[in-house]
């Protein structure tokens, strides 16, 4: 990374695009690494190896979940929001209404097809769109969550302010992410950057971007304690299914995804990679003047 202002080692321009092809062409890799959920699991602590991968998964948007306030009369656009599982776990267990974007044209036919599978077509829609144009009028979610996909977003602060343009004043933005340590390796996230089309920053950095648009109650998280599990896992799942998946979508994205697994769990283990839940509170009212962190 050339540094925490620039998105990418590569450039802004073109990203979401790239972010988009990438998980058409890896999405069934993550699959069988990650299961239907692709983000980290959550265990209590102290860490119980026994539960597996897919309760502890759960278990991570039910605690994203507590920090968001849903209830029943409230609406949520989930950004990234993959195959859908979180909006759709949410929306079940509240009764609330759903919306999720995400680049991937694969990732929404999933995330379509799950919402029919569960009965929840009614209350959950998912669309192909980019988070800095977002489909929906100014105000109109009580809350923005994002689960691990900030890191891909090239233009944070641009990102930002489209987001809460759709929440309403005083909603809830509830972003948890993989995220740099303070005083990481600038190299070591170069090449992880490399291997996929991100952007990582530190937890200050968002809180610095979230003070300059006038948020409040803004409050940082740590869940590393509680994540540990998910990099072997990940390992021995890839594993497993190796050889049926090179078979069938061809070696090289098994192998960019072998890499992706062992450079994280790398990271995590020397202290420089994090994940970490941050929330805020939208500005009362829009704010004019541009972002001077922009």
């Amino acid at each position: 990374m050339t540094g925490e202002n620039s998105p990418s080692g590569k450039g802004a321009e073109g990203l979401a695009e790239r972010v988009g092809a990438f998980y058409d062409a890896t999405e069934l890799v993550w699959e069988a690494a990650l299961g239907r959920s692709t983000h980290h699991g959550y265990w209590d602590l102290p860490i119980d190896p026994s539960i597996p991968l897919e309760q502890a998964q759960d278990r991570m948007i039910d605690v994203v979940g507590i920090a968001t306030g849903l209830d029943a009369g409230g609406r949520l656009l989930d950004v990234g929001c993959g195959r859908g599982q979180a909006a759709l776990r949410l929306a079940g267990a509240t009764g609330a209404r759903a919306d999720g974007v995400a680049v991937s044209p694969f990732q929404i036919r999933i995330a379509t097809d799950n919402a029919q599978r569960a009965g929840l077509a009614d209350r959950v829609a998912f669309r192909v769109a980019d988070v800095v144009d977002l489909p929906y009028p100014d105000d109109a979610f009580d809350v923005v969550m994002l689960m691990e996909s900030a890191c891909h977003f090239p233009d944070k602060p641009v990102a930002l302010r489209e987001m809460l343009r759709v929440l309403r004043p005083g909603g809830r933005f509830v972003l948890e992410d993989v995220l740099m340590l303070e005083g990481a390796d600038p190299e070591r996230w170069a090449a992880l950057n490399a291997e996929i089309p991100a952007a990582f920053v530190t937890s200050g950095h968002w809180v610095a971007l979230l003070e300059a648009e006038g948020c409040t109650g803004i409050a940082v998280h740590d869940l590393k304690p509680h994540v540990g599990p998910t990099y072997a896992a990940q390992l021995v799942n890839l594993a497993a299914n190796r050889d049926a998946l090179a078979a069938k979508i061809g070696e090289e994205p098994v192998v960019l995804m072998e890499r992706l697994c062992r450079a994280t769990s790398s990271l995590g283990e020397d202290g420089e990679m994090s994940v970490e839940l941050i929330t805020a509170i939208a500005p009362p009212a829009a704010r004019a003047g541009e972002n001077p962190l922009s």
